[in-house]
């Protein structure tokens, strides 16, 4: 039986790889739902598990080895085989999130699968080795390679970011309620600084926000701006003049005006447009 070094190494990668089961099925089971282990551990464990039973039986060639060392060595490299040409795509494609922008303790972060069309973003906080997600989300068109700004304020109860690139998106969205309701003349600032940061109405513009004192939600698409709080107000852009308003309330109702009417299409005109509304004075 050899007792060199490179012997010395295939053993440690055979004892290496039978350890790293029961570790990965603890870290499994440890993992409750919206946490994630920090750095993708768990994936990379997993690949380096695939990886030591693809190496380990050509790097062994040559060597004088027991009989069971090599039936092992064999069973093992074909088991790992098999399956990482369908596990290995899944833990690169979809099994891995990324983290995308930080600010302190939190991270704004994605998580990409073969079927996600309209990517999502998710606060969330680190814990030690984990992510806690914070269950807030923010949809952008596509995955943007830079956020110009992300930032928590936890005075002031929220959490906003600006994108500036191809995949250009404006948002701020409460965290605290009552912090976010108390210092409602800062967030109605910032709403509009944010906003009249990126091009009205751009055919690539995502944008969210939530008003500080009603809580009313305003998000904007490329083709439409919903406003919804008790009742649901949709404005689609018909052309380049006109507006087409659709309310949904016990029913839908379709109203159609020019696009003057709306002002310039921020959060702020859009709210007194549909306060308007509510008053019969349009």
């Amino acid at each position: 039986m050899s007792d060199s070094l490179r012997y010395k190494i295939v053993l440690w990668m055979v004892w290496g790889q039978i350890a790293l089961l029961p570790i990965i099925y603890m870290m499994l089971c440890v993992t409750e739902h919206g946490v994630l282990w920090r750095w993708n551990l768990v994936n990379w464990l997993m690949v380096g598990g695939y990886f030591i039973g693809l190496i380990a039986l050509p790097f062994s060639r040559g060597l004088e080895k027991p009989t069971l060392l090599k039936w092992w060595l064999r069973i093992d490299f074909w088991s790992s085989l098999i399956p990482s040409v369908l596990v290995l795509p899944l833990l690169f494609c979809s099994g891995r999130h990324e983290i995308d922008a930080e600010d302190g303790d939190y991270v704004l972060y994605h998580t990409r699968g073969f079927m996600m069309v309209a990517p999502h973003y998710v606060l969330g906080k680190k814990e030690g080795l984990f992510i806690r997600s914070m269950y807030k989300t923010v949809r952008i068109n596509d995955y943007a390679e830079k956020i110009d700004c992300f930032k928590v304020d936890t005075l002031r109860g929220c959490f906003y970011g600006l994108v500036s690139e191809d995949a250009q998106a404006s948002w701020i969205l409460p965290l605290d309620s009552v912090k976010y309701h108390l210092h409602a003349s800062d967030i109605n600032t910032l709403i509009d600084s944010l906003f009249y940061g990126r091009p009205l109405f751009s055919d690539y513009y995502i944008g969210a926000f939530v008003f500080p004192d009603n809580f009313a939600e305003i998000n904007y698409d490329p083709f439409s701006i919903c406003y919804e709080d008790s009742i649901s107000y949709a404005i689609y852009r018909i052309d380049s003049d006109s507006l087409r308003i659709t309310i949904t309330n016990n029913g839908i109702t379709k109203l159609s005006y020019l696009k003057d009417s709306v002002g310039n299409l921020s959060p702020k005109d859009v709210r007194t447009f549909i306060d308007k509304l509510k008053g019969g004075k349009q």
